[in-house]
């Protein structure tokens, strides 16, 4: 079957590596320059089948770092970094950077099934005829616009304000639920910890514009496991600010010749930190699919959406707010200390 992959990220690269393993060769298409970021990453239990599929498991095993581990069985999640995961799937997977799918060719003068992607990069445009085309180009989708697979993309009323800090050798995680249900917490990455708390949508600059100190002394009187990670942000670049984005309504996930996995399927907000792993656990899916039906891309995009679409659902209903917990006796007003930016810059 000849499949072309429309992102090049770990979910992209994850079926990339799932479908090789399987015979066949897809072609990955990447819009952007193959930069990716260095930030943290929480691998989640949802992930491991996929990973060990494609041969990565082992070394995210052996060097990242494990999760609120309990007990003798595998934790959670990992700690680890979202350039190694994407390097270590990266590798020997041919990957076509700085070409952005501009259309979808069809059948029967363009009413048809879709049968190739029309691509523009440097060079020019050019079309890539295909048996079947896999958005797993994010929540935005444009394959999912342009095959007019249902979906709406919301950015929620949340933001999110992230720190690289200090390693802490006697907590890998810790977390708090806030007087409205969000959360402040802290998980460890190899060589760092990393603290998230998740504010309301103010935007980069009003979330950013505070001093150091006052971010300090804000996380730590509402986390206080997190003193020592704390310590070590010293550094206004250690800041993050982000906004979250959710995909509703996307039923069904696929048309005749195209299908969308991952984000573009089904984004979650980061607190319920599912994302990365339901979407790579889309790609085994959907390549375990096409291993049974490698003549009819249809046939494969209608059992990988009856074999998924059951393990999914459970976390679409605990989109948005409907995740928090709001703790006994919490107030019916915000703490003053709860707020971010301070109130006195607000």
């Amino acid at each position: 079957m000849r499949v072309v992959v429309v992102g090049g990220s770990l979910v992209g690269l994850t079926l990339a590596r799932a479908l090789a393993k399987r015979g066949h060769q897809p072609v990955v298409l990447e819009r952007g320059r193959g930069e990716v970021r260095g930030d943290p990453l929480f691998v989640p239990y949802q992930a491991y089948d996929a990973l060990a599929d494609v041969g990565v498991m082992e070394t995210v095993q052996r060097e990242g770092v494990p999760i609120a581990a309990t007990g003798p069985g595998p934790p959670p999640g990992y700690g680890f970094f979202r350039r190694s995961l994407t390097e270590l799937l990266a590798a020997g997977v041919p990957v076509a950077h700085e070409q952005s799918v501009v259309g979808l060719l069809r059948a029967d003068g363009g009413e048809g099934r879709i049968v190739g992607v029309r691509v523009r990069g440097p060079d020019g445009e050019r079309e890539i005829a295909a048996d079947l085309v896999v958005g797993a180009d994010g929540a935005g989708s444009p394959v999912r616009g342009m095959a007019g697979i249902p979906g709406e993309t919301v950015t929620v009323d949340d933001g999110w304000l992230g720190a690289l800090g200090a390693p802490d050798p006697d907590r890998s995680f810790a977390m708090r639920f806030l007087s409205d249900g969000r959360q402040i917490g802290l998980y460890a990455a190899p060589g760092i910890s990393f603290i998230f708390w998740q504010i309301g949508r103010v935007g980069r600059q009003a979330a950013l514009a505070p001093e150091l100190d006052r971010f300090r002394a804000a996380a730590l009187r509402l986390l206080p496991e997190a003193q020592t990670a704390l310590e070590g942000v010293r550094d206004r670049s250690q800041l993050v600010y982000w906004e979250a984005l959710e995909v509703r309504g996307c039923q069904p996930w696929w048309v005749p010749g195209a299908v969308v996995i991952g984000d573009a399927a089904h984004a979650l907000t980061p607190e319920a930190g599912l994302g990365s792993g339901l979407g790579m656990g889309d790609a085994l899916a959907l390549a375990e699919a096409v291993r049974q039906h490698p003549d009819d891309p249809d046939a494969a995009c209608a059992s990988y959406e009856r074999w998924r679409r059951p393990v999914v659902a459970p976390y679409e209903s605990i989109r948005g707010s409907a995740v928090r917990m709001v703790p006994a006796g919490a107030p019916t007003e915000k703490p003053p200390e709860e707020r971010w930016p301070p109130l006195d810059l607000g």
